[in-house]
Formats: structure tokens, sequence, C-alpha cells
């Protein structure tokens, strides 16, 4: 495993959650991840010392954690999240964010599970709109 997997998977507290599936002991969680304006980001894939969540400005990732079991989902829905807690322990993660809703009630939701291993995909940095 690179060090650049291990340091997002530790830094998945500062990353916000976009989306996750489960299918077939399949989890993918998609983040993103933001930080203070104007600081500079340098993606070298190559690099083992490489902290993937350090410099991120609206940087887009895809974890898939594969051999997933004991996986629980708590709450409901919504449109966006911002990460409360982030509990890892031997192939077990407990992820809690707190859920944002456009059109109905907001709703934290509590992710649960073990893994067999994971692997981060750089999905590429989000471009907002323009002013």
């Amino acid at each position: 495993m690179k060090t650049s997997d291990f340091s997002l998977l530790a830094n998945l507290k500062n990353c916000e959650l976009v989306r996750y599936s489960f299918k077939d002991s399949i989890l993918s969680l998609t983040v993103v991840g933001d930080n203070e304006e104007g600081e500079e980001i340098d993606h070298h894939d190559d690099e083992e010392d490489h902290d993937c969540c350090e410099g991120l400005n609206g940087h887009l990732f895809t974890l898939t954690f594969t051999g997933v079991k004991e996986f629980s989902s708590k709450g409901e829905e919504c449109d966006n999240y911002k990460t409360i807690t982030v509990e890892e322990s031997d192939h077990h993660l407990k992820l809690i964010y707190e859920g944002m809703s456009f059109d109905g009630p907001d709703s934290d939701i509590e992710l649960s599970f073990s893994y067999d291993s994971y692997s981060v995909k750089y999905e590429g940095a989000i471009q907002g709109p323009e002013a």
C-alpha cells in the first residue's frame, strides 16, 4: 500500500462525502477535499511520501473498499455531507456525517464496515462556475 493512499484514509476527516455505493462486497466513497484559497497542489502518483489531502482545493477522490463485511448504514440520504467523525481500527471504519438536504429534513448518516483492502483514485479538480 502506498503512503499516499494511507494519508488520504488518515485524513478522511478533512474530506467531505459526495456519495457512496455498496454492491457485492465493494463499497465506493466519493469524497472531496478543500482547503484555504491560494494553496498549491502538486500531484505525483509515484511519490511514496505524498499526502493526498495536503493542499486540496476542490479535488475529487474515489475510495474503493473491497471485501466489505458487516456493512451498515443508518440515516437518510441527503444532498451533501460534512464529516463529523472518522474512527479507524484494524480494517474497520465508522464514519459519521452531518447531512444537509435542499428539499427535505437534514439527516446525519453513519456508515460502519470492515474491509480487506482499499484503493484511492484521484478524479481531478472540481471546476467551479465562472463568476
